[in-house]
């Protein structure tokens, strides 16, 4: 955000809209023409040569044109391929009404009226590609902003169920199909994390599929994690967590979230609503989680990537 001083400069001579913008939520249609005329006849295009200006000032001479070069790696990882795990979220990312609430999302500001855009999103912790924190389960567990950084870069190993799900909408993944993945691959590796490719992320686009809801039993219908293999990957493998393509780690016929429980009261995390994961090979990969630092945060909206 600039400094005020930086946008007093770049306002100068210019009546600034009492509510600051077009507030104006997704979806809603805007105002014909410019959003606020501005008084005195003043361009956009001067506003952004004060802002330019100014921000030249603090940066030093040259520094603007630095700014847009694209700047070398300095972790020292190398990738042949970097593969997105993440959905991209908006208002119309299939949520369960009855806990969460839908996304909004609305722009405040306007390159055009003040030199910048910015917008404000409303939504719940658990939208999205996101995490599940130990403290989601249980208070007094680390939250969001307690999760260690090195929990967050691991080996990935994907364990595929994606045509027997397509058979059954609420199959588990089992004990079996882990032994048979470590008899492919060996074992898993040491503070690895295990993903479940069960193809539900392609269902996204349609809400009724994603979630198939059931009203009569109240309950929703998708693939989750078995509490056998939840425990085997907990108790006989060292992980650093586990995760779906679904909208939770618990099959959704399971009225108790006894998986997430098994896994979060351990201190590991969760990752809900993964995507692309059959794209991945089995073993091979490392994930690195972008996960939002919330402060007392029960969960964070999370960039999963794939470095391959």
């Amino acid at each position: 955000m600039c400094a005020p001083e930086t946008i007093m400069a770049a306002l100068e001579g210019e009546q600034q809209p009492s509510c600051g913008g077009w507030h104006a939520l997704e979806g809603e249609q805007q105002p014909s023409g410019r959003r606020h005329a501005l008084e005195g006849g003043h361009q956009p295009s001067g506003r952004r040569q004060v802002l330019r200006g100014a921000l030249a000032g603090l940066l030093g001479a040259g520094a603007l044109a630095v700014l847009p070069r694209r700047a070398q790696a300095a972790s020292g990882v190398r990738a042949s391929r970097v593969l997105d795990l993440t959905h991209p979220l908006s208002p119309d990312f299939p949520v369960f009404e009855m806990y969460v609430r839908k996304p909004a999302r609305r722009q405040v500001m306007f390159e055009d009226v003040i030199g910048f855009n910015t917008a404000e999103w409303t939504l719940n912790e658990h939208t999205g590609t996101h995490m599940d924190v130990p403290a989601h389960s249980r208070k007094g567990l680390p939250t969001a902003d307690q999760v260690r950084p090195e929990d967050l870069v691991a080996p990935l190993c994907v364990v595929r169920i994606a045509e027997r799900a397509a058979r059954d909408n609420i199959t588990e993944l089992t004990v079996k199909d882990l032994r048979e993945w470590e008899r492919r691959n060996g074992p898993i590796p040491e503070r690895a994390f295990v993903a479940l490719d069960s193809g539900w992320y392609r269902r996204v686009g349609d809400a009724a599929a994603f979630l198939q809801f059931d009203a009569l039993a109240q309950v929703m219908r998708f693939p989750g994690i078995s509490p056998e293999a939840a425990d085997f990957l907990i108790n006989q493998r060292s992980i650093v967590g586990f995760g779906t393509d679904t909208s939770s780690l618990d099959v959704g016929t399971r009225r108790e979230p006894l998986v997430h429980r098994m896994l979060l009261t351990t201190g590991r995390y969760g990752l809900e609503n993964l995507a692309a994961l059959d794209t991945v090979p089995e073993r091979g990969a490392q994930l690195v989680v972008g996960a939002a630092k919330l402060r007392g945060g029960f969960g964070a909206p999370v960039r999963a990537l794939a470095l391959l």
